[in-house]
């Protein structure tokens, strides 16, 4: 399996608010074998890992959720999972590693990294050299038939692999493609796919395992372009991203669930919401009580106070729960919330985190967000605060972005992020 996924970190309780600064880096990975490891209970990731332990055939699979809920570390505990990784051979990708084209990701570009990463794999299990070749190939030719320029050309194929870059440069111009520049393509692809399939089966018939690929942070990106490729994913070429016959685990944007007409059918998606910190009854405060015997506020809670060596030192009294509502239920959101409180701290000389440093984290976040607020926002915010279940029309941007946070118990069910709802409840709607 590749290394590149489990970057371990070397974390000692925090026992200073410097220290504390470090271990809430919002970007730091955590292995699942890691003693600040908290497993989640989520339905929709254990029905997933069941599902991967149970199946005869390959499978397709998309998990839904917001950015910063914890996925990528599922996804390395269930890599890591014994009954799994004894019968797939677990491939990681994240689109953060595919560089700043990223944005234009297609269908066919998501399954040369595939083949690209399957080559980089094959030294550990003997691949077949000629398959390699192949990939390196079709490359050349894809490249070859849609630059205009000879130079460009000689250049592209001067050495291996030199032909990547010049296909990474080409995904910002597909949109400009004619209807049969796109029809010169498509067989190409299916050529591709059967490298691929090939790969994945010399890779089981040297190790007896299959292959299972995870491309990781598909959901990324809070633009009309991240749109737009989700979209060019998701709708337009879902069905050659499940043509492989290796099981592949994609992850979806938070709003994908709710896109009208959406290709991708419901039981192949995987829902995956934020932690749940407070009974969805008590939504409409704007300080909603946390349930304190609640997995979710225990789990949330002990992620916290893992890292830290004396947390009553760290806080003065109730500013934890305080700064675990600012954090909405997302691991991201509420590291980056202790961190910003230790700052603000340690630039007041003190040694604690104290209430002026909370409100301070509270007015930052709230600031963030406030240029979005406006026109029919405002309207679309109050809706999310005085619904009692369900979603709300015109919602996803601000799912997107974390303003509104999804949760679940018996239902799914949405609110409104901690530091807006004083805000949203002053603002007056569009139509007032």
């Amino acid at each position: 399996m590749s290394n590149q996924m489990f970057k371990f970190s070397d974390l000692s309780p925090a026992k200073t608010l410097e220290e504390v600064y470090k271990v809430f880096n919002p970007n730091l990975p955590i292995s699942p074998d890691s003693e600040y490891y908290l497993p989640r209970t989520a339905p929709g990731i254990k029905m997933l890992a069941f599902h991967l332990k149970m199946a005869d055939d390959y499978l397709h699979m998309f998990l839904c959720g917001h950015r910063g809920s914890g996925k990528t570390t599922e996804f390395k505990r269930i890599c890591m999972d014994p009954e799994i990784s004894e019968k797939y051979y677990p491939l990681y990708l994240t689109i953060l590693d595919f560089g700043r084209e990223a944005v234009n990701l297609t269908h066919d570009a998501v399954l040369v990294e595939i083949g690209l990463q399957l080559v980089k794999e094959g030294k550990s299990f003997g691949m077949k050299p000629g398959l390699a070749e192949e990939l390196e190939n079709w490359g050349k030719q894809i490249v070859n038939t849609f630059l205009h320029n000879e130079e460009a050309r000689v250049e592209a194929g001067a050495k291996a692999g030199a032909w990547f870059a010049f296909f990474k440069a080409q995904l910002g111009t597909r949109r400009e493609w004619k209807k049969e520049e796109k029809q010169i393509l498509e067989p190409r692809v299916q050529d591709l796919i059967d490298i691929l399939n090939r790969m994945a089966q010399d890779l089981k018939n040297k190790t007896g395992k299959r292959l299972l690929v995870v491309v990781d942070d598909l959901e990324k990106g809070e633009s009309d372009s991240h749109k737009e490729m989700h979209t060019r994913l998701f709708q337009e070429n879902y069905e050659v991203l499940v043509q492989p016959r290796f099981s592949v685990i994609y992850t979806l944007p938070v709003y994908y669930r709710a896109i009208p007409g959406r290709l991708i059918p419901n039981d192949a998606m995987y829902a995956f919401s934020a932690v749940r910190l407070y009974r969805s009854e008590d939504k409409g405060r704007d300080k909603p009580p946390l349930a304190a015997s609640g997995d979710g506020y225990k789990l949330m809670r002990g992620f916290v106070e893992s890292r830290l060596a004396d947390p009553g030192a760290t806080f003065e009294e109730d500013l934890l729960d305080e700064l675990l509502r600012i954090g909405g239920g997302l691991f991201r959101e509420t590291a980056r919330a202790i961190r910003d409180a230790a700052y603000f701290a340690m630039t007041r000389g003190s040694e604690k985190i104290e209430s002026d440093d909370v409100n301070k984290v509270y007015n930052h976040i709230k600031k963030e967000y406030q240029p979005i607020i406006r026109g029919d926002a405002i309207r679309i915010l109050k809706e999310v605060m005085e619904s009692t279940q369900g979603w709300v029309a015109g919602v996803e941007p601000y799912l997107q972005s974390r303003a509104v946070v999804e949760y679940e118990n018996d239902d799914l069910w949405i609110d409104l992020r901690h530091v807006l709802k004083p805000y949203i409840r002053e603002l007056g709607t569009a139509d007032e």
